[in-house]
């Protein structure tokens, strides 16, 4: 009967301890810009078969963070993006980076480059607080392990709930199929969750 007790008291601390994370991220969103650039690309070679590209990754300060250059199979590019909807706005993850000749599944793995310690370097400031700080680490955690990135995947596939108390996030996939080589482009996020792709 104890055990019971001490279980229904653990559970609801549990619950108010989310239910405080959840506000605190809320009122976090208040303070960020309204648009943000948390990645730039540029397109290095293209042919029918084969593209290469330069990413950069931005803190929330505008401060380069990280940056990678690869090629994959395929003449077109997508960037998928993870949308976190909260009351007061959204918060958007690069997640990955593919092309028509290859699956989302098998593309690059975009969160590792602005993965700090479980910081998401993206919206990293240097404003922000350690209790911003440990909010973001938190969320970041829960979301890397939804899609399978760095530990056990808790959803079956891209389009389900990701079972966490911080609600549904959804998959945003953005296509480049006209592009100029030697062009920036940015990803361009707004704090509603509204995603574009903008030549600079």
């Amino acid at each position: 009967m104890l055990s019971l007790i001490a279980l229904a008291v653990a559970a609801g601390i549990f619950l108010q301890k989310q239910q405080q994370i959840i506000k605190n991220l809320e009122a976090s969103i208040e303070t960020l810009k309204i648009t943000t650039v948390p990645l730039r690309f540029m397109v290095l070679s293209r042919s029918d078969t084969e593209l290469s590209a330069r990413f950069k990754f931005y803190n929330a300060d505008g401060k380069e963070i990280a940056s990678f250059e690869r090629s994959w199979n395929g003449s077109e590019l997508y960037i998928d993006s993870l949308v976190v909807p909260l009351k007061t706005g959204a918060l958007v993850f690069p997640v990955r980076a593919f092309t028509n000749a290859v699956a989302p599944r098998g593309g690059t793995n975009l969160m590792y480059y602005y993965d700090f310690n479980d910081m998401p370097g993206i919206y990293d400031s240097v404003h922000i607080d350690e209790q911003k700080r440990l909010l973001f680490k938190e969320l970041f955690v829960k979301l890397k392990t939804a899609e399978g990135l760095y530990g056990s995947k808790t959803t079956t596939n891209s389009g389900d709930k990701i079972l966490n108390y911080f609600g549904n996030a959804v998959h945003d996939i953005k296509q480049l199929r006209q592009f100029e080589i030697g062009t920036v482009y940015s990803l361009v996020v707004h704090t509603d969750g509204g995603i574009e792709i903008m030549n600079e």
